[in-house]
């Protein structure tokens, strides 16, 4: 199962991102999603981390994509898991500007770059983008 990062711009100032990553020296990659809101003038995050159920609208495709993941944050996956998610995780691209990486590992063991793989400038480019669809 390849490890990845994405973020997805919600609307002008929020961004989702879902990962399946190793950790420093974890030794198995592990689900996880956080959210960031930008202050309106985007010099930094009002609010960010563990803050999806505040900042993704009830109803948008992101937030259904939250509520039923969530059970599995910082957890492995089961390969049929990790399909399903994938899929899901399409669903999110076709809605949903993003930026990804995709690797074999991110952890220290593979010699790879730890998080954060974007800086804040690309995620606040993403954030400028023409919104694809509402919600």
């Amino acid at each position: 199962m390849k490890e990845f990062m994405y973020y997805f711009q919600i609307d002008r100032l929020t961004i989702f991102e879902v990962e399946f990553l190793t950790y420093s020296t974890n030794p198995a990659p592990l689900f996880a999603t956080e959210a960031m809101k930008f202050i309106r003038s985007k010099r930094d995050y009002g609010d960010s981390g563990q803050c999806q159920e505040e900042v993704l609208k009830e109803g948008i495709y992101a937030r259904r994509f939250f509520d039923k993941w969530d059970r599995l944050h910082l957890h492995k996956l089961t390969p049929e898991e990790y399909l399903e998610l994938s899929a899901d995780i399409e669903k999110l691209k076709k809605r949903y500007n993003y930026i990804e990486d995709i690797r074999d590992c991110f952890g220290d063991s593979a010699g790879q770059k730890k998080k954060p793989v974007f800086s804040f400038g690309e995620i606040m480019e993403l954030s400028k983008m023409k919104l694809k669809q509402p919600g």
